[in-house]
């Protein structure tokens, strides 16, 4: 099969996941268009090669060496449609980008995305959300391309089957392409002001301040808690964060390498310096490890480890 321009080979990932975990994939690709990814994925299939999509790398951990496969980066920005209800818009653009085009049309409703180094695609794929709000209450359709037929796909807000941090895409492993989604006119200087308190609550505690993937652990639904254990917890939506869990065992500031669990968010494991996925994933083993011992409670990642 013909060589495509636009897959490279032994390339560097360290700046395509937020962790800046140094690792490579055996062949890399950012692609633009629709018809590129479709190449991209036929190349793939003809050369036996296993495939993984990428949006921003926000809430993955490379755990190897070197991808065996091929790693697709999805890279398509620009708003398709706008309605006077909905705006069709890209999976590859970033939830930043995108808050930044709601601020300047004066479009409430994405005010909990700032500060979160994700891609629109990566979000839906994960139910992302913030300050008790997640993709789930905005999204209206979802289109896919299926990476075996290479034929698009619309899916309902139902047939999304959103649950927290789930999504069908979870579990169907269709590429999600664009994403409609509701808009509502607001008050800009109160959408900026939302927007800018969310992304301070941030910038104070450093959570943006080293290489990290945001919140590590899935939050505990309290009701599968026993009230013995959840004394002293603040209970949001039903769930009580993960944080507070690994904070009672008081493992802040743990160190395994160039990995810590952040002093100031214990949901959170920053690269200190030169981490290596094995560091972080001790980390992790050893938070579930200390949380079950106290708590009998089994946390649960929220980011995606990619083994290899």
């Amino acid at each position: 099969m013909k060589a495509l321009s636009w897959i490279k080979k032994d390339v560097s990932l360290e700046n395509y996941n937020t962790f800046r975990i140094k690792t490579k994939a055996k062949y890399f690709a950012i692609v633009s268009t629709k018809k590129q990814l479709i190449k991209s994925l036929r190349w793939a299939k003809a050369h036996s090669l296993p495939f993984f999509i990428l949006g921003n790398g926000s809430n993955i951990l490379f755990g190897g060496k070197k991808y065996p496969g091929i790693v697709i980066k999805i890279r398509n920005q620009r708003i398709r449609k706008i309605y006077s209800k909905t705006i069709i818009v890209p999976a590859g653009m970033m939830l930043e980008e995108l808050l930044k085009k709601f601020i300047e049309m004066g479009y409430q409703g994405l005010e909990w995305a700032a500060g979160i180094p994700g891609t629109i695609g990566g979000a839906v794929f994960g139910n992302a959300g913030s300050f008790g709000k997640e993709m789930s209450k905005i999204v209206k359709r979802v289109k896919t391309i299926d990476p075996e037929t290479y034929q698009e796909k619309i899916y309902s807000l139902k047939d999304c089957q959103f649950k927290y941090r789930e999504s069908i895409f979870k579990k169907n492993k269709e590429i999600i392409w664009e994403i409609e989604i509701f808009i509502k006119k607001g008050e800009r200087k109160k959408i900026i002001q939302q927007a800018q308190e969310n992304r301070n609550y941030k910038l104070q505690r450093g959570l943006l301040k080293y290489p990290s993937a945001g919140s590590v652990f899935k939050n505990i639904f309290a009701k599968e808690v026993p009230k013995k254990h959840r004394k002293g917890a603040i209970i949001k939506g039903g769930k009580i964060s993960a944080g507070w869990f690994i904070d009672q065992c008081h493992l802040k500031g743990k160190k395994c390498g160039g990995a810590m669990i952040a002093e100031t968010h214990a949901n959170i494991i920053i690269n200190s310096g030169r981490a290596t996925a094995k560091n972080i994933l001790d980390l992790i083993n050893f938070c579930k490890e200390k949380v079950y011992q106290k708590f009998k409670i089994e946390l649960q990642e929220e980011i995606i480890v990619i083994h290899y």
